[in-house]
Parts: structure tokens; C-alpha cells; sequence
């Protein structure tokens, strides 16, 4: 049973993910129960929050303790985050970046994570190494099988020992945004077992022990290709923007209805047509001679769970695109010039996907709806926000600083001091708020968090019913002319994408189909199916962002 402070501080970092994001997860039924020896590996874009989106995600009856890994430089400071780590009974490693790249010494740590596999523990590590702002994951480190390997050698005469690796992947739309929008997607296990005789160490000549590096490898690239394909990777940021776009085209109508991992899944079929293009002309030759010389060398050293049926599984060649029928390249420049000119107007795209353009009496009275409700639901959080704004104050000014600083090797640091300045600050505006309503204290003790909690979905609401009118205003003050301009323009590249979508990518004709009716489960009032948004982009802020910059 884990300890009572790990408890505490796994309920705290639940309520600061769910506050922060609106969380989905896919794969519980992926997550070995307690007492398999287990390795969590997911992709590492934003610092400390994966750790907490993930420990956030999992349910107690799945994993009732998660023993997460992190970089040693927390032992050595007294923040809020740092103790909190620590009081996890995080595993501290050292890296070679923190120490000038000499080379550092972990087999202590490694030999404290064995010891956990062996008690049938769910131990976490990131194999990328290190946590950084980009569009792509990060080359994959040997860390995790070599673990995965030294713990099968110490336990090969165990004949019913086996270690689960549990890939995931995380996405985040907008990392570092408050209320944006988190796919925790946890992948079919990969069960490693000591009949893997090439992970096994074994003597050398030199009287050392050591493992198959051509094992270590693929493994290694087995767990990276199966976390790259569930996430939206993309070579760059520019990619993956259009990708949005040509989604969009496709199937901007779908809004939210249907679920996150869907969205994630569609958009990543666009990033890789998008990629795919880009790279086949330069790479084609080179690549596929590589793949045949990898081919012939490749041993199966990987089997996986599936209904409780072992069987043997490659990992899934890369989709082939033609592309027959359709310029790719030109295309993508089409879907880059279309959203700088979405930009400009600071219009959506679904805006000019009507058939029949509302008409200025209808953009009117639409534009007073939203104004309407806007001052209802700015009157009703008036005082929560007062009560928040001393955290929003902090944060916006935190983020200020941080984006000063180089955005590779600072930016996925802006969510982790934003969660720790709300962690740090919430009690004692608590405190204040029940000492000044004192006389009342039996009811604004309950009614205080509750006025907070709900002034997060009603402040979301204020800026998305904002946001609607800001553009339904511009919308109205288009002229017809520009308007008709812009739909033509949209027209003519929907078409392309359509013929890109279903003859190419191999999607249905009609994006409908994609809407399933069993869906995760929600947040209760804060679930996206009640919401139906437009689109997973739309975060707390007044105006639409496309770029990444």
C-alpha cells in the first residue's frame, strides 16, 4: 500500500491537472495491475507536468503507486516542486547536460529501480532523457532496456517472471495554456520475459557482462515508434500547423463530437502525409536501403497482451503515400497561404464553411447573444476571479520571464511554475478568504473552493462566448467581396484536401463516420460532451492562435 504522503500529494497533483487541463484518457485496460513488474514510458514535452498528468490519469485500483524517476538537481533545492518530488520517493538520476556532460554514475538509482521490478512495482521513466519545447520526440536513450535487461538476468531462472514496458503518449494541444486540452493514451504493453534470450546478459571473454547491443537497440526503437505514431510528431511546427488546417477542411464540422484521441489520430494522418511528402524525394533511396539491410538482421524479440493472447508482432511498417493526383508541395504552401489569411482577418476557418452566409441582421443578433451571456457569466464569477487573480497575476508575469529565455530549453517549463504557483498560493488565499468572512465561516469554508472550482468552467465559457463575438464582429465588418474572396479560396483547397483524405490517406468520404458514441469518461460538468466546442484549440484566451511560436 503506498504511504500516506505519497496518497497526499497524488490527490493534490490530480487537482491541479484536472484545474489546469481537461484531461482524456484512452487504454486503462493496458495498465498491469499491481504486483506485474512494470516500466511506464512515455514521450517527455513538458517537464514536470507529464509526470503529473500521468499520475493524475492513472486510478488507484489500476496502480495504487507509480515510483516516478527525476533529475537529482531537485535533491538539491527547497521549492514547493522539489519536495514534492521528493516525497513521492522518486528515484533521483543523474544526467551528463547537469554536470557539463561528463560522464555520471546511476547504478545506485538503477540498482533501487531492479529492486522495485522485483517487488512487482510500476516504476516511470522517460526515454527521451530530457524534456524539451518541440514539434518532435526526442531520440530515444538505452536506458529502459538495459533495466529492462539486467532485471531479466537477475530473475531468469524465475520461469513465470516477465516485465511489462507500458509506452504512452502524451499530447498536449497547447502545452503551457490554461484549459487546454491533454490525451494520456497508454499503449498495449510489450511483455519481456527471460525466453528473450538476447536481452539476457551474458559472459565475454573479458570477464565482463554484457548484452546484446543489437537487442538493446531494438527494443529501444520499438518503444520509440510506438509512442512516435500516438502523438501528433511532427518534423516542425509549420507542419504540423497545416496538418491542423487540412483537418479542418476535412472535418472542422466534427467540432468535438468527436473524442480527443480521435482528433489526435486524424490530425496525425495529415502531419504524416504532410512529412511523408517532404522527405521521399531526398530520402527515398537511402531509406529503403537501410530498411532492407535492417530487415535481414532484425530478430523478434518483442511479444504483446492482447485480450490475454500472447502473440508474435512486428512493429507496423510506415504508411506509404503516393500522393497520385495531388502536389503535395504545393498543396502545403496552398494550406499555409490559406491560414496566414485566416490570420489576418483573425477569422476561423469553419466561419466561411457555411453554404448560405448569415446575413447581417443574423451576425448581429448572434453578436448580442454572446454579449448578453458574456456580462451573465462575468457578473456570476466576478468573485472567483478576484479570488484567482492573484495566481493569474503570478503566472502571467512567470511566463513573462520564461519567454525571455530560449524557447527549446525554457518553454516546457512554463506549465510546471504556473502548477507551482497555484500550489503555492491556493491555501493562502483559501485562509484569507475564510479570516474575512468569518462571522460566516460555516458556509464559506465549503463555499469558497466550490465558487473557485466552478469559476474555472464559467471563466472558460466568459472567454469562449468573448472570443465568439470578437470574431462574429469581424465576420460583420468583412466586406462581401472579401468574404466571397476567401470561400473561394477555401473551396478550391478543400477540394484537394478531400481527394488527399479519402483517396490517399484512406479516410471515409464522409468525416461522420469518425464520431463514436462511446467515449472516455468526462469531468462531470467540465466534460468536453457538454461543451461541444468548436474545436480542441479553443483555450482561455480571446483571439484564435494557428502558430507555435
Amino acid at each position: 500500500m503506498a504511504p500516506l504522503a505519497y496518497r497526499f500529494v497524488r490527490f493534490l497533483f490530480k487537482v491541479l491537472a484536472n484545474a489546469f487541463y481537461a484531461i482524456e484518457v484512452e487504454g486503462l485496460e493496458y495498465i498491469p495491475p499491481d504486483g506485474c513488474p512494470t516500466i511506464l514510458c512515455p514521450n517527455h514535452a513538458n517537464s514536470l507536468t507529464d509526470p503529473i498528468c500521468l499520475l493524475a490519469a492513472i486510478p488507484k485500483d489500476k496502480r495504487d503507486m507509480v515510483r516516478l524517476t527525476a533529475k537529482d538537481t531537485f535533491w538539491y533545492k527547497t521549492d514547493v516542486f522539489s519536495v514534492l518530488i521528493r516525497s513521492l520517493g522518486t528515484v533521483p538520476i543523474k544526467r551528463t547536460k547537469d554536470y557539463n556532460f561528463a560522464k555520471v554514475d546511476n547504478s545506485e538509482s538503477f540498482e533501487k529501480l531492479i529492486e522495485s521490478l522485483e517487488q512487482g512495482d510500476c516504476i516511470c521513466m522517460f526515454p527521451e532523457g530530457i524534456s524539451r519545447y518541440h514539434s518532435k520526440v526526442a531520440p530515444f536513450k538505452p536506458g529502459v532496456a538495459l533495466i529492462a535487461s539486467e532485471t531479466l538476468t537477475r530473475n531468469k531462472d524465475t520461469a513465470d517472471f516477465s516485465i511489462n514496458l507500458l509506452t504512452a503518449s502524451l499530447v498536449y494541444i497547447r502545452r503551457e495554456k490554461f484549459r487546454s486540452n491533454v490525451l494520456v493514451k497508454f499503449n498495449p504493453p510489450i511483455v519481456l520475459t527471460p525466453q528473450h534470450q538476447a536481452l539476457l546478459k551474458t559472459d565475454t571473454p573479458d570477464g565482463k557482462r554484457r548484452t546484446s547491443e543489437q537487442a538493446i537497440n531494438e527494443l529501444t526503437s520499438v518503444m520509440e515508434e510506438t509512442i512516435r505514431s500516438n502523438t501528433l510528431d511532427s518534423p516542425d511546427w509549420q507542419i504540423l500547423r497545416i496538418a491542423h488546417t487540412a483537418r479542418k477542411l476535412y472535418a472542422g464540422d466534427l467540432g468535438t463530437r468527436i473524442s480527443l484521441a480521435e482528433y489526435v489520430r486524424l490530425t496525425k494522418k495529415f502531419v504524416n502525409a504532410l512529412a511523408n511528402a517532404n522527405e521521399e524525394s531526398s530520402e527515398e533511396g537511402q531509406c529503403n536501403g537501410n530498411n532492407e539491410a535492417n530487415n535481414e538482421h532484425k530478430e523478434i524479440i518483442v511479444e504483446r497482451v492482447d485480450s490475454n493472447v500472447l502473440h508474435v508482432d512486428d512493429p507496423a511498417p510506415k504508411e506509404k503515400i503516393t500522393h497520385q493526383g495531388v502536389d503535395i508541395n504545393i498543396l502545403s504552401r496552398d494550406l499555409a497561404a490559406y491560414q496566414d489569411l485566416l490570420d489576418s482577418y483573425g477569422i476561423k476557418d469553419y466561419r466561411f464553411s457555411r453554404a448560405i452566409p448569415l446575413s447581417k441582421p443574423e451576425l448581429i443578433g448572434r453578436i448580442l447573444i454572446r454579449v448578453i451571456w458574456a456580462s451573465v457569466l462575468a457578473t456570476i464569477s466576478s468573485i472567483g476571479i478576484i479570488l484567482w487573480s492573484p495566481i493569474f497575476i503570478c503566472v502571467k508575469y512567470k511566463e513573462y520571464q520564461i519567454r525571455k529565455l530560449p524557447k527549446e530549453d525554457n518553454y516546457d517549463e512554463i506549465t510546471q511554475y504556473k502548477l507551482l504557483i497555484a500550489a503555492m498560493l491556493i491555501i493562502p488565499i483559501y485562509v484569507t478568504a475564510v479570516f474575512l468572512t468569518l462571522p460566516f465561516i460555516l458556509i464559506t469554508s465549503w463555499l469558497i473552493p466550490l465558487l473557485m472550482w466552478l469559476t474555472i468552467r464559467w471563466t472558460e465559457d466568459l472567454f469562449q462566448a468573448v472570443r465568439s463575438s470578437i470574431s462574429l464582429t469581424k465576420l460583420l465588418l468583412l466586406p462581401k467581396e472579401e468574404y466571397d474572396h476567401v470561400k473561394s479560396i477555401r473551396e478550391n483547397i478543400r477540394e484537394k484536401v478531400q481527394n488527399l483524405a479519402v483517396n490517399e490517406i484512406g479516410l471515409p468520404e464522409n468525416p461522420e463516420v469518425l464520431i463514436n458514441k462511446s467515449r472516455p469518461r468526462g469531468m462531470g460538468y467540465f466534460s468536453i460532451r457538454k461543451r461541444r466546442k468548436k474545436d480542441y484549440n479553443e483555450v482561455l484566451r480571446l483571439w484564435d492562435v494557428s502558430g507555435y511560436d
